[in-house]
């Protein structure tokens, strides 16, 4: 009986070796640390920042913009190519008039790994799709109001 029990143990633990279920998961990110409100005279500093574990695999592409009137124009603050795993991107931004709100969206593109092409979650970009959209890879967001002194 021991012997079978053996042969048991090691059927499940190849398995498990054989599903990657003990390998790591690949951690990927993208973050905008920004406050959410300013006041009118003063800049705000802010950090993008992108990074993978990846074997092989690098921040191929981090794309930050701002806009002062509800989405309607963008301004680029970075375009940055092959980066590393790990990129941190500072910006200073200049308010708007009282009242008003500063959008910011950032997304990333990770490349070079097992994965190919993929966003922050993991999941494949469909570039001639819907890059241009801003819709693949997900997009993150955030928002900083112009308060007065």
């Amino acid at each position: 009986m021991k012997g079978l029990r053996w042969l048991r143990l090691g059927v499940v633990a190849g398995a498990l070796l054989a599903t990657g279920l003990s390998a790591h998961a690949v951690e990927r990110s993208l973050t905008i640390n920004a406050p959410t409100s300013m006041q009118e005279d003063q800049e705000v500093s802010l950090t993008i920042e992108a990074s993978t574990d990846a074997v092989g695999e690098q921040v191929g592409f981090l794309q930050v913009e701002f806009s002062i009137d509800g989405g309607r124009t963008w301004t680029a603050i970075c375009y940055l190519q092959n980066s590393g795993q790990r990129v941190v991107q500072p910006a200073q931004l200049k308010p708007g008039p009282p009242g008003s709100v500063i959008e910011l969206r950032a997304r990333a593109a990770f490349r070079g790994g097992l994965a190919g092409d993929v966003d922050y979650r993991g999941a494949a970009i469909l570039w001639q799709l819907s890059w241009v959209e801003w819709k693949t890879p997900p997009t993150k967001y955030a928002k900083i109001l112009v308060n007065t002194n």
